[in-house]
């Protein structure tokens, strides 16, 4: 199965500055080629992903000047790279992009494969 870019989310991402437009549009394309088995909608009034429950969400920094994007398990999250804020937070951690050269690949393959392995137990703690 494959994930289906959905035509809400291009409309949002269209409508945005052209910054977080191509930031979000770069991590996007990596969700989408990483996890392919997830649901793209605009929920919260953000792009948003699922997969087996709420999985990850882009969404602009309060400044405007990037974006970033926020684990729903991300409490949950191993953070090796030290990278994630949002500890004050309860339940979710975000990783931050202020330019291109912030994203990387690699690593927000690791951390959006670990998430969606976290969503996977949090239905079925015991593989059957």
């Amino acid at each position: 199965m494959s994930a289906k870019k959905s035509k809400e989310v291009d409309l949002y991402l269209k409508h945005s500055p052209k910054l977080q437009r191509d930031l979000m549009a770069a991590v996007r394309a990596v969700i989408l080629k990483t996890i392919p088995d997830v649901e793209e909608m605009i929920k919260y009034t953000v792009p948003f992903y699922t997969r087996k429950g709420l999985f990850c969400y882009l969404s602009p920094l309060k400044k405007k000047d990037g974006i970033y994007i926020g684990f729903a398990e991300g409490y949950r999250m191993s953070d090796e790279s030290g990278i994630l804020t949002g500890k004050d937070l309860k339940q979710i951690r975000h990783m931050e992009f202020r330019k291109p050269s912030d994203i990387k690949v690699r690593l927000l393959k690791k951390y959006l494969l670990e998430a969606a392995m976290l969503n996977e137990l949090k239905k079925h703690p015991f593989p059957l």
